[in-house]
């Protein structure tokens, strides 16, 4: 079967489309064929061997993604809450495993039913950007209604997500972006407090916030801080050393700097997300779908920081 991936770690240039052995599921498994995937920053750091150190182990071919959307076509024996024939959307592993390919196998405990009211390639736009907008603002910063919220980034795969998240949550919210996308939120998602970061530094001013969410990764703690209230907490999408020293350093202190991780999701996750997608509380905010054969320029424009939301590949 068909699937992109990479024989080497590097750029955008080691993607190609792979033959690689059709896989079947394990007892606990599905196999699914892949209707679209979505793609992410993440893969790009995985690709280039950011992650070398954990999945060194881990032989090549690589597949590449980790969101996806499809139809269950064989399932395990130990397998009891979905069957053959289920419309499912899902996220593999994002360190050992891939999603794009024409089949993946799959754990039940990684996917859910797709949500009846969108189209099913769609819903492979969800899985990544939510876990981790869900595991920041909820987990770790334990966003609540009435909270003052700047979400850096608004404009992509995870700030268009949390956005909605933080409106379900009822927080009092500030979008930074560029001034190309503020029309664009505001009517989108009827947010109207934003800053264009072409024209505020958003390090310098006097607003407190008592969640920061740093959804670009392009923030740091020392600098963010004096924008955070008394017990403000700032939370990033960027693994930095300033982190991993320091969050032994900010125990006692009531300013806080987290890292959100979002390796793998949960169907119980996944179920919150597609009852609010049928709720009509959420919905993919997709700027572009490519063909199978268009990975690589799917890639280049997700690699220009420009993309307005998620990019999706249908893959059958």
């Amino acid at each position: 079967m068909k699937a992109i991936g990479y024989n080497s770690y590097g750029g955008i240039d080691k993607l190609q489309i792979l033959e690689v052995e059709s896989p079947k599921p394990k007892r606990h498994e599905v196999a699914v064929k892949v209707s679209a995937i979505s793609i992410n920053p993440v893969d790009l750091k995985k690709m280039r061997g950011g992650f070398k150190p954990i999945t060194s182990i881990k032989k090549f071919p690589i597949i590449t993604a980790c969101d996806f959307s499809g139809e269950i076509v064989e399932i395990g024996n130990d397998v009891g809450a979905f069957k053959v024939g289920d419309k499912v959307f899902g996220m593999q592993d994002i360190l050992f495993n891939g999603s794009a390919a024409e089949k993946i196998t799959i754990s039940q405990k990684y996917i859910s039913l797709a949500p009846n009211n969108f189209g099913l390639s769609d819903s492979a736009a969800i899985p990544q950007v939510g876990n981790t907008s869900l595991l920041a603002l909820r987990n770790i910063a334990s966003l609540r209604k009435g909270h003052k919220l700047l979400i850096n980034g608004a404009s992509g795969g995870v700030g268009t997500f949390a956005l909605q998240m933080a409106k379900i949550y009822e927080a009092d919210i500030t979008a930074v972006t560029s001034d190309r996308n503020i029309e664009w939120i505001k009517n989108e998602f009827d947010i109207e407090n934003i800053i264009d970061y072409t024209k505020t530094d958003i390090t310098d001013t006097s607003d407190k916030y008592d969640i920061i969410f740093d959804a670009n990764g392009n923030l740091s703690f020392p600098k963010i801080s004096n924008s955070l209230s008394t017990n403000g907490i700032y939370v990033t999408t960027k693994f930095n050393i300033y982190n991993n020293i320091d969050t032994a350093k900010q125990f006692f202190k009531r300013k806080k700097s987290r890292t959100v991780l979002s390796g793998r999701t949960s169907t119980s996750n996944l179920d919150m997300f597609r009852m609010w997608m049928e709720d009509g509380k959420l919905k993919p905010v997709i700027e572009k779908t490519y063909s199978f054969d268009q990975y690589h320029e799917a890639y280049e424009h997700l690699s220009s920081g420009r993309a307005k939301g998620k990019l999706l590949i249908k893959i059958n």
